[in-house]
């Protein structure tokens, strides 16, 4: 059944392309997968972290404990490390679902070394503040991890992790400073695995890569300037659901803010800001109907955006479809045109949109 609803379409297979892609690029690195927010607001966990399963994944990186527990739910096998960390109260949980909490603070190694004293010691996280100021171990408290390295060694795995501030940016001079300070962490921690990079930082070159590297917004079809050989994964496409006739001099939309300069023809789809598409696009932005331009006029609004379609008005009808962005007009076009990044683009996808998985 065709519904007449915005409609997001998610190519699998791009998926698990970008995921070989990245692991040809690395081929000594293991490849993660990070799929916090949703699978970075595609949705449908099961489908994308089967997808990066099957392909070969076995390491996956989320945010927060209940991202780790839905996932977990579904899958026995992989590894799933909990990106903020280890937080109030959440030993027991963590241990009985089998979530690895990435490490961030002094107390936080304590607690974890604590209640782990005489449990099973599979894996442990460790991250070190290299320059993001964000989450972290700072770099004056590394001795005091020292400390406890008989401890930490008690664990049949430990990785040293950090976070690149400006990895979208290869020319950025602070990614070599972030990641001489790694190389000094791990010169004072030797023997255990490493990892540095996520998306950006994959493509500064092999001696950012590390053992492992944590590739997300590259795995869903974003900063395809990167490199080429990341594919398209997501199109979003609005239905027709009303055409009007506006009159020269008349005005559209909340607050009057388009006025026709000449007779017009608009249609109405139904998407807008409570959907994610941000209302600064209002008397900007545009769709595409057959590869080319429709402007979008007067407010977006939340839940309708109007469209001017005068020089579609023999072509265009009810119930046709609009598209938004698809693999000509990427995310990285839309997220440029809306003055924010392709991160934001499908992380705010709305659940109201039909989401339909291609293989």
């Amino acid at each position: 059944m065709k519904y007449s609803t915005p409609t997001l379409d998610i190519n699998l297979n791009a998926v698990k392309q970008n995921y070989l892609a990245i692991k040809k690029f690395c081929n000594k690195s293991e490849i993660c997968g990070t799929v916090k927010a949703s699978s970075y607001g595609l949705g449908g966990h099961n489908k994308i972290v089967t997808t990066l399963k099957n392909a070969g994944c076995k390491r996956f990186f989320v945010a927060n404990i209940n991202e780790g527990i839905f996932i977990r739910k579904k899958f026995k096998s992989i590894i799933i490390n909990i990106l903020n960390g280890l937080n109030r109260g959440e030993e027991k949980i963590l241990y009985k679902h089998n979530l690895n909490p990435v490490i961030n603070t002094i107390s936080q190694l304590k607690k974890w070394l604590i209640f782990t004293k005489n449990k099973r010691k599979n894996k442990l996280v460790i991250h070190f503040d290299t320059g993001m100021c964000r989450l972290g171990i700072q770099e004056n408290q590394i001795t005091e991890v020292l400390a406890l390295k008989d401890q930490i060694n008690k664990f049949k795995e430990v990785i040293i992790m950090s976070h690149l501030a400006c990895a979208g940016d290869k020319k950025n001079s602070f990614n070599e400073i972030q990641r001489k300070k790694f190389e000094k962490i791990k010169k004072i921690l030797p023997g255990y695995k490493y990892s540095l990079a996520a998306s950006g930082g994959i493509f500064l070159g092999k001696k950012y890569h590390y053992n492992l590297v944590r590739p997300g917004i590259n795995l869903y079809g974003g900063s395809k300037s990167l490199n080429s050989k990341i594919k398209h994964v997501v199109s979003l496409k609005a239905p027709i659901i009303q055409i009007n006739n506006l009159k020269k001099g008349e005005t559209a939309g909340y607050s009057r803010t388009f006025k026709a300069k000449r007779n017009s023809v608009t249609a109405t789809i139904p998407m807008g800001y409570a959907d994610g598409i941000g209302i600064r696009l209002s008397n900007k932005g545009y769709v595409h109907f057959k590869n080319k331009k429709i402007p979008m006029i007067g407010r977006v609004s939340m839940d309708l955006i109007i469209l001017d379609i005068t020089k579609f008005k023999n072509k265009i009808k009810v119930g046709d479809f609009v598209e938004v962005y698809n693999d000509k007009f990427t995310i990285d076009n839309f997220a440029n045109l809306t003055g924010t990044i392709p991160y934001r683009i499908i992380t705010c996808i709305s659940k109201r949109y039909l989401r339909n998985y291609k293989n």
